[in-house]
């Protein structure tokens, strides 16, 4: 494994060497800390936040360290809990079995497996599983297995692999696309916008295999690219594994990934591009036509790391183009074809690998159609927009040394505010019944503990 570093990780390993004789910083599941026995700074800035040498990791197949096998230092689990205060009550409470507002919840515990699985054929695996606590369910959650390979392209350094996984973008190395993208932690008792992106809402709900490599065409330049290709669950699984019923996209979704990262001393930036196209049934119906709903994505991320602090800023566009040649003739949309597009630009800064600072901005905009965005109900204009800021503050309590008796163990305790200027399409009486899009306005504040 030794050789995979120095071949490959030229470039990044010198912008995380500075940082490895830091104090430990935050990282995803400590599991990877354990197996390693780096610090985690080697692959984190905060949590869930990659630096160069933890997307080498990621690639790698996270067998790095001295361990061939499973162990039970590769088990870990997480508790995100936290209050949730509306500036406007939701009539009816905030979920089933929550009060109208000014709510507590322990809205998520995981359990995972991470890391090697068997060091000799490179394989690994990145496996979680949820309890939901505020739907009150079990289900599987993000799940990446590889196996990867190094080699050699006409003298170039490369890594290559295959990925079963149940999430377009899980596998992704770069913090800008959904799956990994701000916000890291959501408010599930928040108030949320009519409209998604597909790439969004096929999480956990199909199931994939794909292809991926990385060549670094010099030491301090990486050129990625990987194609994965997903199916929906079928129903009886779905509702198995927690997430029925099935999605209902008809045929292969084709995901695919392209990226270029330069990383030079203590900075790294990342350009790339990514998509995926699927066939989804109208709503209610599992067979006959279909719709198309094609996602084409632009991303930037710029890294700066030392030891005492780091600054990290991304930025990343979607278009999701829309054809209801199935919905459309059924009078379940207005339009035959409609547009959807998300923009969010995000910039945090870690100081001291203990206090941290980000700001956010999303932005949805596109097609008005009265019939795709539940007119008369919570949008009663028809219109996907939807504008957000979010200030969120951090302190990590554990990032000079966790408990004696789980050194690998931290946890981050946050404070998020968010308002909106615009929801569903308007400032005020966005649903009919004289909401206002301020109205909205959340703060979440709790702990998010691994261990």
């Amino acid at each position: 494994m030794g050789g995979r570093i120095s071949r490959l990780a030229i470039g990044g390993f010198m912008v995380s060497a500075g940082v490895l004789a830091a104090s430990r910083p935050a990282e995803a599941i400590p599991s990877f800390a354990a197996q390693t026995g780096l610090p985690c700074a080697a692959c984190h800035i905060g949590f869930p936040q990659l630096t160069p040498f933890g997307r080498l990791f990621k690639m790698e197949a996270y067998v790095l360290g001295n361990q061939d096998f499973p162990d039970a230092k590769n088990f870990s689990a997480m508790v995100q809990a936290g209050y949730t205060h509306l500036k406007d009550k939701v009539p009816g409470g905030l979920a089933p079995d929550y009060p109208s507002n000014n709510a507590w919840s322990v809205q998520q515990t995981s359990l995972f497996y991470g890391g090697v699985l068997d060091k000799p054929l490179g394989l690994g695996a990145f496996v979680q599983g949820t309890f939901d606590g505020v739907a009150h369910q079990y289900h599987w959650d993000n799940t990446d297995i590889r196996d990867a390979h190094t080699a050699k392209l006409f003298g170039t350094p490369l890594v290559y692999g295959v990925t079963f996984n149940n999430n377009p973008a899980v596998t992704d190395l770069w913090n800008t696309l959904p799956a990994w993208g701000y916000p890291f932690i959501a408010p599930e008792l928040g108030v949320a916008p009519t409209a998604s992106l597909q790439i969004n809402d096929l999480a956990q709900t199909v199931w994939g295999f794909g292809g991926y490599s990385g060549i670094n065409i010099t030491p301090r330049d990486l050129l990625y690219g990987e194609v994965d290709l997903y199916q929906s669950l079928p129903d009886h699984t779905a509702y198995a594994l927690g997430v029925g019923p099935a999605n209902g996209v008809a045929g292969v979704t084709p995901y695919w990934r392209v990226a270029y990262q330069h990383s030079i001393g203590e900075n790294s930036i990342e350009f790339g591009t990514s998509g995926l196209s699927d066939h989804p049934y109208p709503s209610g119906l599992k067979h006959g036509p279909t719709d198309n709903l094609t996602d084409v994505g632009l991303d930037l991320q710029f890294q700066h790391i030392e030891a005492q602090q780091s600054l990290s800023f991304q930025t990343s566009w979607f278009h999701e183009y829309q054809h209801w040649g199935a919905s459309y003739p059924l009078g379940n949309t207005q339009n035959l074809n409609d547009a959807l597009n998300d923009v969010t630009v995000t910039g945090s800064y870690l100081w001291r690998q203990m206090l941290g600072a980000t700001e956010s901005f999303n932005s949805i905009t596109g097609s008005g159609d009265t019939g795709l965005y539940n007119a008369g109900t919570s949008n009663a204009n028809g219109k996907p927009n939807t504008d957000s800021y979010t200030t969120e503050l951090d302190y990590y309590p554990f990032n000079r040394g966790g408990p004696k008796y789980f050194p690998w163990a931290n946890a981050k305790l946050f404070v998020e505010y968010t308002f909106y200027t615009q929801f569903n399409g308007l400032a005020h009486n966005y649903d009919g019944n004289g909401r206002s899009s301020s109205g909205n306005d959340v703060l979440f504040t709790g702990i998010w503990l691994v261990f």
